[in-house]
């Protein structure tokens, strides 16, 4: 009776012993695929970090070049204004010495009178 006590004891004991082992390499797994999940992640991160460093840079230079040509349209503007300026002086000049081509020629023509 003692030694089937025993046995059922040592058989209990060895379902418990099993169940733990099976237990543990089902968390040994689980590890596992979580190891090997964390890596996809950190390599999925890394793309991430590299694809918004392109695009910083992308962007830099986009903003350089539109820095230039900004700085190139001003100074057209500055050569469009000072010719519009000269423009404006030449006919003025023009305009006064037609005037006073017009007012010696009066002038001549009253003194012949």
């Amino acid at each position: 009776m003692v030694a089937d006590e025993k046995m059922l004891l040592f058989k209990k004991a060895r379902l418990s012993l099993d169940a733990c082992e099976r237990e543990l390499e089902d968390k040994a797994k689980e590890a596992a695929e979580l190891k090997l999940e964390r890596q996809k992640k950190k390599l999925q991160i890394e793309e991430l970090e590299k694809i918004v460093r392109l695009k910083q840079a992308e962007a830099d230079m986009f903003q350089l070049k539109a820095n230039e040509a900004k700085r190139e349209a001003e100074g057209l503007q500055r050569i469009a204004f000072a010719k519009a300026d000269k423009s404006e002086e030449d006919y003025a000049s023009s305009y006064l010495k037609q005037r006073l081509s017009e007012a010696e020629a009066e002038k001549q023509y009253c003194l012949k009178r």
